[in-house]
């Protein structure tokens, strides 16, 4: 999915909680300004329905 948003895999995990509803806020760590402005790209990745329950079944939460 990263290659297909052309995104790192920092940015699709932060997109997709991003995508969690507007009570769930990620809280990325970072010392570097390079990591911040990477943590930055993951608001312009936009996930589909599909790419959001395909991350969700690889990676349940349960």
């Amino acid at each position: 999915l990263g290659k297909k948003h052309g995104c790192t895999p920092a940015q699709l995990a932060l997109a997709w909680v991003l995508q969690q509803g507007k009570d769930v806020v990620p809280i990325p760590r970072t010392t570097k300004i390079k990591n911040l402005d990477q943590n930055l790209g993951a608001l312009a990745v936009k996930l589909s329905e599909e790419d959001l329950r395909e991350i969700s079944a690889a990676v349940p939460v349960d």
